[in-house]
């Protein structure tokens, strides 16, 4: 019986000692690299989905803090576009990023930051390949009179809707998420479908 039970053990001693076999390690090979196929496309995915998420929520808390500010201060606050942080830009798009100000003296069409206004909020630039776009009511500035509604520089009444996109990983049901401010300064987000990757304006 002590004999059975020292060859058992010294069998299991060799097992151990000489480790995996040729044919085993290649199989385990494969299966790490099938398994790898299948995660890193989801994990690519995830992050991506993750970062226009976070990017979308990011805007849209600064659109709510702006119009919550000119109510607050009783007179206008313009965000826009901006790729020095304090300064407005009429080139390129929303993903440079974005000042928030108090617009006292305004331009006849696109915002300025004129001496005596102050830069309240910066916004920095995100990270390619995340795009944001605005449409016509929207392309470079979102401007909340002291009531809470979006305005022209003019003084008129206008909506506007933004769109954050990611062109690559997601599919064209999820790569988008579309910002929504109506001239009232309500302020909606909503997954836009069969966004292609050009990610075209809203």
């Amino acid at each position: 019986m002590q004999a059975r039970l020292l060859l058992t053990s010294k069998k299991r001693r060799s097992l151990v000692l000489n480790g995996f076999t040729l044919i085993e390690l290649m199989v385990a090979v494969a299966m790490l690299a099938i398994l790898l196929a299948i995660a890193v496309p989801s994990f690519r995915s995830a992050l991506a989905g993750n970062r226009l998420t976070a990017s979308t929520n990011d805007l849209i808390s600064a659109i709510a803090a702006a119009r919550s500010e000119a109510i607050r201060r009783g007179g206008r606050i313009t965000l826009c576009k901006s790729a020095d942080g304090v300064s407005c830009t009429v080139a390129g798009g929303w993903e440079q990023g974005w000042i928030s100000f108090t617009d006292v003296t305004r331009a006849a069409v696109n915002p300025s930051v004129d001496a005596g206004e102050t830069v309240l909020l910066h916004g920095q630039a995100l990270a390619p390949p995340l795009l944001v776009r605005g449409n016509a009511g929207a392309a470079n500035f979102l401007s909340f009179a002291a009531d809470g509604t979006m305005r022209t520089m003019a003084g008129a009444l206008q909506g506007g809707r933004i769109r954050v996109c990611y062109p690559e990983v997601l599919s064209n049901s999820n790569r988008a998420r579309d910002i929504e401010v109506l001239a009232t300064g309500r302020l909606t987000s909503t997954t836009p479908g069969n966004v292609d990757d050009s990610c075209p304006t809203p």
